[in-house]
């Protein structure tokens, strides 16, 4: 296990001194919704197709596929928020270990969110989900546990998921947490990861992380922000690498823009393709990272898309099927862009 690092150049990163381009996938719903069987059968598929890096949520994500395998960090009440007064449950936690570990062992860096949106307050999902949202004290916990069980897989963090800024208390919970992260974890990598196509982020923030992340995303005509996205973060925040963490998820339906009527329209392999070359092309050029729908919210046999996520993302295929859409076996060779030299 290694940990990344920054490069002197200010724009890529290093692992044992070497560089590294981040060819990350989404599996944010990983530890609630894949068994272990499962997970080596995609470890072993996945690095054999170059990938390096694993972005998963810490916490139930709001949007997974349900019924997932029933469990969770803290315990799930009525309303499918977590019970964050309980002890973490250590089933989840072994599991999750396990995870990392296999992981680890087979070269990948987990990338490991925090604060997912919905429990932060003054941010678009708790508008959405308030019942969801923690008390900062308990937020401040769950980092300090984070980082305290995760810290011997050399993970990096992000702080955020999805979110956005409506608000001082989002930008407050992000900064304890931040705190309590480098303390203990000091040598870790952090960055934050922000919901489609948003791009102001504060001063004091961006000062705060390691490198940025932005989220292309998936609404109608988000590849419209393939080039403005990169520039915008690059000026406002130059001597950071900067990556595209959330490019449109090939096999998602595009999701309207301001409203709930289904577009009809897929994300395919060229779409898929062509928003990650532009992104490193524009400036995002310390690395890329895939999503596939079905994937990221791991359906299994019997799953289903619930709620908003039902309306927006449509049925996704099954993990398995999705884990093999033919756009994940070009994402490696995108180093080209960012290395031409080599």
């Amino acid at each position: 296990m290694a940990r990344l690092t920054v490069a002197s150049d200010g724009a890529h990163f290093l692992r044992d001194g070497k560089p590294f381009f981040w060819v990350g996938d989404t599996v944010w719903s990983a530890f609630t919704n894949a068994a272990p069987e499962e997970w080596k059968e995609y470890l072993d598929f996945r690095k054999a197709q170059g990938f390096n890096a694993l972005q998963i949520n810490t916490l139930p994500q709001w949007d997974r596929i349900r019924p997932d395998l029933g469990l969770y960090p803290y315990p799930l009440r009525r309303d499918g928020s977590l019970d964050y007064s309980a002890d973490p449950n250590p089933r989840f936690l072994e599991k999750a270990r396990l995870f990392c570990l296999m992981a680890a062992e087979r070269g990948f860096t987990p990338v490991l969110v925090v604060d997912w949106a919905d429990i932060v307050p003054d941010t678009w999902l708790s508008a959405i989900f308030p019942t969801h949202i923690w008390p900062v004290d308990a937020v401040e916990e769950h980092a300090r546990r984070v980082a305290c069980f995760f810290r011997e897989f050399d993970p990096v963090y992000f702080v955020s998921g999805d979110t956005d800024f409506r608000g001082p208390l989002a930008e407050e919970y992000y900064l304890r947490t931040i705190r309590v992260l480098r303390a203990a974890d000091p040598h870790a990598l952090l960055s934050m990861h922000l919901c489609g196509g948003f791009s102001d982020l504060s001063q004091t923030l961006a000062d705060s992380l390691d490198f940025l992340v932005y989220q292309s995303g998936h609404v109608e005509g988000s590849e419209k922000t393939l080039e403005s996205l990169p520039s915008t973060f690059l000026r406002n925040f130059p001597g950071k690498p900067l990556l595209n963490a959330e490019p449109c998820y090939e096999g998602m339906p595009h999701i309207p823009d301001g409203g709930n009527t289904p577009t009809g329209k897929i994300y395919g392999e060229a779409d898929v393709l062509d928003a990650c070359r532009r992104s490193i092309l524009a400036g995002a050029k310390a690395g890329i990272t895939y999503g596939a729908n079905g994937l990221w919210s791991w359906r299994r046999p019997g799953g289903k898309s619930s709620g908003l996520a039902a309306s927006l993302y449509s049925e996704p295929d099954l993990w398995y099927d999705a884990m093999r859409y033919p756009g994940a076996e070009h994402i490696s060779g995108l180093k080209a862009l960012a290395y031409p030299e080599d």
